[in-house]
């Protein structure tokens, strides 16, 4: 019995899965974050008041969260180009060289991805699949496009992502009368807050922080990075069970 390493459409979906593995490493690395409780209350010496505080402090957490998102994307790009060239080998094997991978042409029109794959004698059901249903050419879909542009610029620099702080919720500070005050903490300034409270007041509670971590740039600036990932995990595995039907001659 062939190993599954053996199968080009099976290593397809253990990338998918190593991929999925780092999306959820990126939530518990979040949830783990020495920052993941809120404020505390301090004593200034020289003033003698008493102020509840936050600052981030987490400052491995933003570089960590790069490294893992460059490794999903990495992984959901190589599931496309592994069963990709298992595809070609199967259907097309003329066709199939070293530098075979996944057609995504961002910067070209419609026509040019087809009348590219025609010349190469790549089989009419897999053109079809990436000229017409996945749309791999520019103003297809962007979520591909994005997916290839990405990883190609994890391998020059760093996809470090915006991180922020944005607010702390159910955080409750007791009075010395016994009165507890609850609170929603929306960061006007970014990753830090400070209130003052009475000296004799006491923390009951220091919350939980609420982080947003969003892409810093192209079409994608501001979304937020785990949605998305999950996203293009589910496009990608769509797209991988499609192509692996159609090498082994089922209807996708």
């Amino acid at each position: 019995m062939p190993e599954l390493w053996e199968n080009p459409f099976a290593n397809g979906h253990l990338k998918i899965e190593r991929a999925n593995k780092h999306i959820a490493d990126i939530e518990e690395r979040l949830r783990t974050s020495s920052d993941r409780y809120g404020p505390s209350l301090h004593i200034n010496m020289n003033t003698g008041k008493q102020s509840l505080d936050y600052f981030f402090t987490d400052n491995s957490l933003r570089r960590d969260i790069a490294l893992i998102v460059g490794d999903a994307v990495h992984n959901l790009h190589s599931a496309l180009d592994i069963v990709w060239c298992g595809a070609i080998k199967n259907l097309s094997p003329g066709a199939y060289t070293s530098r075979t991978k996944f057609p995504i042409y961002a910067e070209d029109t419609r026509e040019t991805l087809e009348s590219t794959l025609i010349g190469r004698k790549i089989a009419p059901t897999l053109i079809d699949l990436a000229v017409n249903r996945v749309k791999c050419h520019k103003g297809g879909d962007a979520d591909i496009l994005a997916l290839r542009k990405f990883d190609i610029d994890d391998k020059h620099e760093l996809l470090i992502p915006m991180l922020t702080v944005v607010g702390i919720n159910g955080v409750e500070v007791q009075e010395e009368d016994g009165t507890i005050e609850k609170l929603d903490i929306v960061l006007a300034r970014p990753n830090s807050y400070r209130r003052q409270f009475s000296v004799e007041a006491k923390l009951k509670n220091h919350g939980e922080v609420r982080f947003k971590v969003t892409f810093r740039e192209g079409t994608f600036q501001d979304a937020e990075v785990i949605p998305t990932l999950k996203r293009w995990s589910w496009k990608v595995g769509k797209i991988v069970f499609a192509i692996q039907r159609m090498a082994q001659g089922k209807r996708p």
